[in-house]
Protein backbone atom coordinates (compact mmCIF):
# COMPACT_ATOMS: atom_id res chain seq x y z
CA UNK A 1 0.00 0.00 0.00
CA UNK A 2 1.74 3.35 -0.90
CA UNK A 3 1.48 6.40 1.35
CA UNK A 4 -0.96 8.85 0.50
CA UNK A 5 0.62 12.52 -0.52
CA UNK A 6 1.78 15.44 1.86
CA UNK A 7 1.26 18.76 -0.34
CA UNK A 8 2.91 20.54 2.45
CA UNK A 9 2.58 21.75 5.81
CA UNK A 10 -1.14 23.41 6.57
CA UNK A 11 -0.59 25.28 9.77
CA UNK A 12 0.92 24.95 13.40
CA UNK A 13 -0.70 25.83 16.38
CA UNK A 14 1.35 26.77 19.49
CA UNK A 15 0.12 27.12 22.80
CA UNK A 16 0.69 30.24 24.35
CA UNK A 17 0.51 32.16 27.52
CA UNK A 18 -0.07 35.17 26.68
CA UNK A 19 -2.83 35.34 23.26
CA UNK A 20 -2.37 39.60 22.68
CA UNK A 21 1.32 39.61 22.49
CA UNK A 22 1.92 36.44 20.46
CA UNK A 23 -0.62 37.69 17.87
CA UNK A 24 1.10 41.30 17.74
CA UNK A 25 4.40 39.44 17.21
CA UNK A 26 3.11 37.29 14.74
CA UNK A 27 1.69 40.39 12.85
CA UNK A 28 4.18 43.28 13.43
CA UNK A 29 6.92 40.95 13.20
CA UNK A 30 6.62 38.18 10.85
CA UNK A 31 3.94 39.71 8.50
CA UNK A 32 1.34 37.71 8.93
CA UNK A 33 -2.60 38.81 8.69
CA UNK A 34 -5.30 38.19 11.36
CA UNK A 35 -8.16 35.93 9.90
CA UNK A 36 -9.94 35.00 13.15
CA UNK A 37 -8.98 36.94 16.66
CA UNK A 38 -11.55 35.60 18.99
CA UNK A 39 -11.70 34.25 22.82
CA UNK A 40 -9.23 31.85 23.37
CA UNK A 41 -7.50 31.38 19.92
CA UNK A 42 -6.46 33.76 16.77
CA UNK A 43 -5.43 32.44 13.58
CA UNK A 44 -3.10 34.28 11.56
CA UNK A 45 -1.70 34.01 7.82
CA UNK A 46 0.89 34.51 5.46
CA UNK A 47 -0.99 34.28 2.41
CA UNK A 48 2.16 34.29 0.32
CA UNK A 49 3.65 31.03 1.60
CA UNK A 50 -0.41 30.11 2.62
CA UNK A 51 0.82 28.99 5.85
CA UNK A 52 -1.17 29.47 9.11
CA UNK A 53 -0.50 29.88 12.49
CA UNK A 54 -2.66 29.07 15.58
CA UNK A 55 -2.72 30.72 18.52
CA UNK A 56 -4.29 29.58 21.84
CA UNK A 57 -4.19 30.03 25.15
CA UNK A 58 -6.41 27.18 26.21
CA UNK A 59 -8.90 29.59 27.77
CA UNK A 60 -5.68 31.05 29.57
CA UNK A 61 -4.66 27.55 31.28
CA UNK A 62 -0.87 28.03 29.54
CA UNK A 63 1.48 27.63 32.25
CA UNK A 64 4.76 27.56 31.14
CA UNK A 65 7.11 29.10 28.81
CA UNK A 66 8.62 27.19 25.90
CA UNK A 67 11.48 24.71 26.96
CA UNK A 68 12.96 23.02 23.58
CA UNK A 69 14.77 20.58 25.97
CA UNK A 70 11.52 18.83 26.89
CA UNK A 71 9.94 16.46 24.49
CA UNK A 72 7.73 17.92 22.00
CA UNK A 73 8.80 20.95 19.67
CA UNK A 74 12.37 22.39 19.11
CA UNK A 75 11.99 25.33 16.91
CA UNK A 76 9.51 26.20 13.96
CA UNK A 77 12.18 27.03 10.76
CA UNK A 78 10.92 28.70 7.77
CA UNK A 79 12.06 29.05 4.58
CA UNK A 80 13.79 32.04 2.97
CA UNK A 81 14.39 32.22 -0.69
CA UNK A 82 18.03 33.53 -0.47
CA UNK A 83 21.00 35.27 1.93
CA UNK A 84 20.04 38.93 0.61
CA UNK A 85 16.74 38.47 1.69
CA UNK A 86 17.73 37.01 4.77
CA UNK A 87 19.68 39.73 4.97
CA UNK A 88 16.13 41.85 4.56
CA UNK A 89 15.16 39.84 7.75
CA UNK A 90 17.77 41.01 9.96
CA UNK A 91 17.55 44.16 9.58
CA UNK A 92 13.77 44.14 9.54
CA UNK A 93 14.49 42.96 13.08
CA UNK A 94 17.25 45.11 14.03
CA UNK A 95 14.36 47.98 13.59
CA UNK A 96 11.63 46.38 15.60
CA UNK A 97 14.16 46.28 17.91
CA UNK A 98 14.06 42.04 17.92
CA UNK A 99 17.00 40.06 19.46
CA UNK A 100 18.35 37.36 16.85
CA UNK A 101 21.35 35.83 16.23
CA UNK A 102 24.03 36.82 13.15
CA UNK A 103 23.30 35.07 9.95
CA UNK A 104 25.66 31.93 10.64
CA UNK A 105 26.24 29.39 7.75
CA UNK A 106 26.27 25.48 8.28
CA UNK A 107 26.46 22.82 5.26
CA UNK A 108 22.41 23.03 5.13
CA UNK A 109 22.30 26.66 4.67
CA UNK A 110 22.17 30.10 6.32
CA UNK A 111 20.06 31.02 9.45
CA UNK A 112 19.08 33.67 11.32
CA UNK A 113 17.26 32.72 15.11
CA UNK A 114 15.37 34.74 17.16
CA UNK A 115 12.30 33.91 19.58
CA UNK A 116 8.63 34.78 19.73
CA UNK A 117 6.65 35.15 23.02
CA UNK A 118 6.97 32.67 25.35
CA UNK A 119 10.45 31.99 24.58
CA UNK A 120 9.33 29.78 21.44
CA UNK A 121 12.38 29.73 18.93
CA UNK A 122 11.70 30.84 15.35
CA UNK A 123 14.21 30.21 12.41
CA UNK A 124 14.47 31.64 9.16
CA UNK A 125 16.41 29.42 6.75
CA UNK A 126 17.92 29.41 3.19
CA UNK A 127 18.56 26.04 2.15
CA UNK A 128 22.01 26.03 0.48
CA UNK A 129 21.81 24.60 -3.21
CA UNK A 130 23.85 21.24 -3.02
CA UNK A 131 22.07 20.69 0.52
CA UNK A 132 18.73 20.53 -1.36
CA UNK A 133 20.11 18.03 -4.09
CA UNK A 134 21.18 15.94 -1.32
CA UNK A 135 17.69 15.57 0.02
CA UNK A 136 16.59 14.93 -3.20
CA UNK A 137 14.14 18.45 -2.85
CA UNK A 138 13.50 21.22 -4.96
CA UNK A 139 15.40 24.54 -3.48
CA UNK A 140 13.19 27.03 -5.20
CA UNK A 141 10.06 24.79 -3.29
CA UNK A 142 9.20 25.82 0.11
CA UNK A 143 10.35 23.33 2.39
CA UNK A 144 8.67 22.99 6.15
CA UNK A 145 10.65 22.33 8.68
CA UNK A 146 9.58 21.94 11.79
CA UNK A 147 12.19 20.37 14.48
Amino acid sequence: MTTPSILGLSHVSLSVRDRAAARDFWVEVMGFDVVVDDVGFCFVLDRGAGLAVILSDHHEQVAHGFDERRTGLDHVAFAVSDVASLRTWQQRLDRMGVPHSPITETDAGHHVNLRAPDDLPIELFVMKPEFATELGVDVCAPMAVIG
